[in-house]
């Protein structure tokens, strides 16, 4: 019995040992996506100013 508890538990080492392999890739995934909104905020900060510069001149 003992040396089916051994073998439990190994199993479920095994286990975890996946599922945190799976969060991690996870984990670098949303931390690239969030660099890409990150990117993607500065892209549309600098659109927005241009046009921003294009609607003052319009103005007068």
């Amino acid at each position: 019995m003992e040396e089916h508890l051994l073998q439990s538990i190994k199993r479920l080492q095994q286990l975890i040992i996946h599922l945190l392999q799976m969060l991690k890739r996870f984990l670098y995934m949303e931390e690239h996506l969030l660099q890409s909104i990150k990117h993607l905020q500065q892209l549309i900060i600098h659109l927005l100013q241009m046009l921003k510069r294009f609607l003052y001149m319009e103005e007068h």
